[in-house]
């Protein structure tokens, strides 16, 4: 969870326990009112608790990074017969403009198009092969989209996730309309970290 989650669950537990303790303290309700509302209380808490540990693990359709090292994907390809929809699911791990790491890895769930799994599969690939791919996603109306990709880094193909959404719509159980956010994402080979300039090094005399 973000840190604004856990805030937010935090507050609302604090706010359901002062709630109670007004309720207890300065109500004139029956001992039993009081108690049972201790009980439902604490039932809520838990049962809250458990819901929330439950979302824990799940992929974010949030919006990606805009620059990202691909750690491993997982395609689920959609079912026709059944009707159930595909999936595509890509662990990664947020960096910077030098290709450093700057947040913990995280699952996202983008939207299932076939060209988009089959750049997915080819990027699967070449981290089985030992490779490091570098992602890079610019959202949907950004004036950057087109511009956030760099020359060098464009080898491994890009795919334009708007257009690949309004064609789903019209395809039938690859619905993927209301996950992520549609934009351009691109895969390609990381360019490795630059290192700083070597200075002449002094003993001291």
């Amino acid at each position: 969870m973000n840190t604004l989650v856990i805030t937010g669950s935090i507050a609302l537990f604090l706010l359901l326990a002062l709630l109670l303790l007004s309720l207890n303290l300065f109500s004139l309700w029956r001992w039993w009112v009081k108690a049972l509302m201790i009980v439902v209380t604490l039932g809520s808490v838990i049962v809250l608790y458990f819901t929330m540990t439950g979302l824990i693990g799940w992929a974010s359709t949030d919006r990606m990074p805009a620059r990202f090292s691909l750690l491993s994907t997982r395609i689920v390809e959609p079912d026709k017969l059944k009707g159930l929809p595909g999936h595509i699911y890509l662990w990664i791990e947020e960096v910077d403009d030098q290709q450093v790491v700057i947040a913990p890895p995280r699952a996202f769930e983008v939207p299932y198009e076939v060209e988009t799994a089959s750049d997915v599969a080819t990027a699967q690939q070449q981290i089985e092969g030992g490779g490091k791919v570098l992602g890079q996603f610019a959202a949907t109306g950004s004036e950057e989209a087109a511009k956030d990709v760099a020359p060098q880094e464009k080898g491994a193909g890009a795919v334009d996730m708007q257009g690949a959404a309004t064609q789903g719509q019209g395809q039938g159980g690859e619905g993927f309309e209301n996950v992520g956010d549609p934009g351009t994402l691109t895969f390609s080979e990381m360019p490795p970290v630059p290192l700083p300039d070597k200075g002449v090094v002094q003993v001291g005399q």
